[in-house]
């Protein structure tokens, strides 16, 4: 009898655990994932068609500068001089290459900051929790990138 007495307050307190374990869990908070197409976004930002159209232009302007300098230095007979303009002209260059680098990282730091402050803004109003790029997401998520894709500039 007391052997039966004690398998059934183990039974008992084995249930309850289990009953608070099940509706601590049911009770936890429930998660909305949103899933964004980076590269549809930035597809669609007049920003970086803007910065590709400078760049174009940036690197149209560097090629000019590499092709005068070839030429200056193919009709240099003078291999003192030939050796000094080469070195001006490979300073000019880097330099110049270097400034075109610091623009675009800057401008594409920038753009991106932009497009994540939208994304962010989209995911509180529509109350997500979490946001992922399509890429890495295998199934699930709600799209959120046409509503992105209007807010952006």
């Amino acid at each position: 009898m007391k052997n039966n007495f004690w398998f059934i307050v183990a039974c008992v307190l084995v249930f309850f655990v289990g009953y608070n374990m099940n509706d601590a869990a049911v009770s936890l908070p429930k998660y909305k994932v949103a899933v964004i197409d980076v590269p549809e976004v930035l597809s669609h930002s007049s920003e970086i068609q803007d910065l590709k159209r400078a760049q174009d232009k940036e690197m149209e302007e560097l090629n000019t500068l590499i092709s005068k300098a070839q030429n200056e230095l193919i009709n240099e007979h003078d291999r003192s001089k030939l050796l000094q303009k080469e070195a001006e002209y490979r300073k000019q260059i880097a330099a110049k290459k270097d400034t075109i680098d610091k623009e675009y990282n800057s401008k594409i730091a920038k753009i991106n900051d932009d497009i994540k402050v939208v994304i962010s803004q989209e995911a509180k109003k529509s109350h997500y929790n979490l946001v992922l790029p399509t890429g890495i997401v295998i199934t699930g998520g709600d799209d959120i990138t046409e509503n992105v894709v209007k807010h952006i500039k």
